[in-house]
């Protein structure tokens, strides 16, 4: 019974024909997702292309144009043609690395570094020098083989300009030989190396060899005797005795804890049902749990890189293919001639350490995750977006929970692997409240937004601009963002207020009923352009009833109620009531007053959703000094001053644990001349400072990072809100009568840092007409 599959192997530097061998059956964790069109009842989950929460591995496209045109990133080509694949071109046939998208991994800085592969294979040629320098442990002899040393190349082969480069570059080696006597298959030698790998923390475990017997024969026969074990199923099949591969199990089961074991399939093409060793998951089950099968394939490439053609090398999936991933295993690597000597061929040898390398890369750049995640991650993002159009039959789907759900064939496995894919964001990105990714309360991008009105300025932004937070894919990563991110603020009003918008007649006595979308207009009682400088501008439709009644010989007491639709706030309202106390001034009027209200859905107009909750909304108070003197004939000047403080009701939920001391201010003065050019008209001209949050205090309590286990890492912290500006407007209106009822109106409006952001400025001016009838 042979150990191994022959791959066809033509050598490079020397034209030396040799054998190579690879084959066996692997099985992954079920999961799956797809990021490509569907084939029929597949659900996709795409990761977002752009916003707060589209960070990632911070890839670089130039970078990585430079890479993939590299002569050592090139050197791992091999044609179809040459090493006799048995297949006849019809177009452009894929590079692995390019159709692999390692350039993409290498553009962000990723390398491996600091990670252990671990390698079983014939032999290796250690003094090769794509492997100067590195960190090599090994169990037992190691005889000088090429295949392995082809394997072990591509999976971390040194990037010096020299040759070919692997995958992961950058990560250390540790190498055991199945036949360390070069004699036969040692099963022991084979166990032992498994558990000294997983000893040093090895992150994954590629296995390029196998036996050549149907996944298949296994099930009959473990079909026909129910009571007996996988081992002993595996001793009727291939032999080596049951007790020795009950160990070699078990040792697989304890690689995982630290590692993923992937596993070539056979190179018989004609097997549609896999191989025992790359399907062993299947009957064992607790080896699913980190655990990828390898197959190889021919593919044919567009100018944009997407499959237009694919032909199965190797044999099918089959019975590992919820745990399968293809790839491209027709390429060149180091060979044991000499120490710079290299040689092409294809096989399934040569996808297995392709996912090796790419495991590495991940484990370097999501250290934080499990063995199951980064071989779920790799997985769930194959692309298998061709499979529609090659008439791939999707065998079923694998859902990894939270909305991720990726199709599968029984001959592709999930498709083929995408590196860059697994290392960006899958299906989508969450901002995560909770002690940890199972339990946490998950908050979609819609509901992790913070919308702050115009009145905060950028005091949101500062505050939250030094502090990182973490959001999380589908898959559970934790990207790291700036918290700022979350913020949107609408950009400042510039338009300004034209005259002759209802008002409260607060000059006589009675009861006032008024319909209005200006109710801090309304209510404020002057000739400016009122509105802005007061917290009721955050009303929207409002209807207001008011009373006036004369205190003594000559105050007016006005008392006024209302309730409104809350002008920033979807679903908001605000409530509330008031007191203004006017008393004469020489030729003007003094007013005292003051306003309480009740504002639900929000904070100040503050909005967090459900990420950022900060409460059920605010209870107000303000108070305010206005005054109206006539100076000259024609000649007014005003002025009010506004100040208040809000409270939140309710408790805060999600990432915020309170938003307290919350004060704000607003003021305008100007002057308003009549008869200017012609009788009836007034042009005023004024100074005003909008609503502005004058002082707060911002308490949360952001994820930051992850653990292996699952548990968030959470930060608390706590910033002042402090605006960088304090907007001032500089307004002019007019209005003059028109014959026939009618009336124009003119408004200018020049903002000094727009928003109450320093250095921001903007201008605005509207023209009205009104026609009686």
């Amino acid at each position: 019974m042979k150990i191994y599959d022959l791959a066809r192997m033509l050598a490079m530097a020397l034209p030396v024909l040799v054998a190579a061998c690879s084959g066996g059956t692997s099985v992954p964790p079920a999961d799956e997702v797809s990021h490509a069109p569907a084939p029929p009842n597949t659900v996709f989950s795409p990761a977002p292309s752009a916003g707060w929460a589209g960070a990632s591995v911070t890839f670089n496209s130039t970078q990585a144009a430079v890479i993939s045109a590299s002569s050592e990133f090139r050197a791992v080509d091999a044609s179809c043609a040459t090493v006799i694949c048995g297949i006849t071109a019809t177009g452009t046939q894929s590079s692995p690395f390019q159709l692999h998208n390692v350039h993409w991994a290498h553009s962000a800085g990723l390398t491996g570094t600091g990670t252990v592969v671990a390698i079983v294979d014939d032999g290796f040629r250690l003094t090769h020098r794509e492997f100067d320098g590195k960190t090599i442990n090994q169990t037992g002899t190691l005889p000088i083989e090429g295949h392995g040393t082809f394997v072990a190349s591509l999976a971390a082969a040194n990037k010096d300009g020299l040759g070919m480069h692997g995958v992961a570059p950058g990560a250390d080696l540790h190498l055991t030989s199945f036949q360390p006597t070069g004699s036969g298959f040692s099963i022991a030698n084979v166990t032992a190396g498994t558990l000294d790998a997983a000893g040093l923390d090895a992150v994954v475990q590629n296995n390029s060899w196998g036996f050549n017997v149907s996944a298949q024969n296994l099930k009959t026969f473990l079909a026909a005797n129910p009571g007996a074990s996988v081992a002993q199923g595996m001793d009727a099949m291939v032999g080596y005795g049951s007790g020795n591969w009950q160990n070699y199990i078990n040792a697989l089961d304890s690689f995982q804890n630290n590692g993923v074991v992937v596993w070539a399939l056979s190179n018989d093409n004609s097997m549609t049902s896999g191989d025992v060793m790359a399907a062993l998951p299947h009957f064992e089950t607790r080896l699913a749990e980190s655990w990828i099968a390898a197959a190889n394939g021919y593919f044919e490439v567009n100018g944009s890189g997407d499959i237009t053609r694919a032909v199965r090398l190797s044999a099918a999936c089959g019975l590992a293919a919820q745990f399968c991933i293809a790839g491209d295993g027709i390429a060149t690597g180091a060979w044991d001639t000499s120490d710079t000597s290299y040689a092409s061929g294809f096989g399934t040898s040569f996808v297995a350490p392709q996912v090796a390398g790419a495991v590495a890369l991940l484990a370097e750049a999501f250290p934080d995750m499990t063995p199951s995640e980064w071989a779920q991650r790799l997985l769930a993002s194959a692309d298998n977006s061709w499979f529609d159009a090659e008439g791939v039959p999707v065998a079923g789907t694998m859902d990894y929970g939270n909305g991720v759900i990726h199709a599968y064939s029984t001959e592709w496995g999930h498709g083929v692997m995408d590196i860059k894919a697994a290392l960006s964001p899958i299906g989508s990105v969450s901002v995560l409240s909770g002690a940890s990714v199972t339990s946490a309360e998950r908050h979609s991008l819609a509901q992790s937004t913070l919308v702050a009105p115009s009145s905060f300025g950028d005091s949101l932004n500062l505050a939250l601009a030094p502090q990182q937070m973490a959001v999380f894919d589908a898959l559970n990563r934790a990207f790291p963002v700036s918290a700022v991110s979350a913020v949107a603020t609408p950009p400042a009003a510039m338009l300004p207020h034209l005259p002759g918008q209802a008002s409260l007649d607060q000059s006589g006595e009675g009861l006032n009923l008024l319909h209005t979308g200006n109710l801090a207009g309304a209510v404020g009682g002057f000739s400016g352009n009122g509105g802005r400088a007061s917290v009721l501008s955050m009303a929207g439709e409002s209807l207001l009833i008011a009373s006036t009644t004369p205190v003594g010989s000559v105050a007016e007491l006005t008392t006024f109620g209302f309730t409104a639709e809350h002008g920033a706030v979807e679903n908001g309202n605000l409530a509330g009531g008031g007191i203004t106390l006017s008393l004469p001034a020489g030729n003007g009027t003094v007013r005292i007053g003051a306003t309480f209200a009740s504002e639900q859905g929000a904070l100040m107009g503050l909005d967090g959703g459900t990420a950022f909750d900060f409460g059920t909304g605010s209870t107000i108070g303000a108070v305010n000094l206005g005054l109206e003197q006539q100076v000259a004939p024609g000649l007014s000047l005003f002025s009010r001053f506004e100040y208040g403080a809000a409270r939140r009701q309710g408790n805060a939920g999600g990432l915020v644990t309170d938003l307290s001391g919350l004060t704000f201010s607003g003021m305008e003065i100007g002057a308003s001349f009549s008869d200017t050019i012609r009788d009836g008209d007034r042009l005023t001209l004024s100074v005003s400072q909008p609503l502005r949050i004058e002082t707060g205090t911002l308490e949360m309590n952001r994820p930051v990072a992850r653990l292996a286990d699952g548990r968030i890492v959470n930060e608390a912290s706590s910033a002042d809100l402090n605006s960088s500006g304090r907007q001032l407007d500089l307004g002019l209106t007019y209005q003059a009568s028109l014959p026939n009822s009618a009336s124009f109106s003119f408004g200018l409006k020049h903002a000094v840092s727009a928003g109450h952001v320093a250095g921001q400025s903007g201008s605005g001016v509207m023209l009205g007409y009104r026609q009686g009838f």
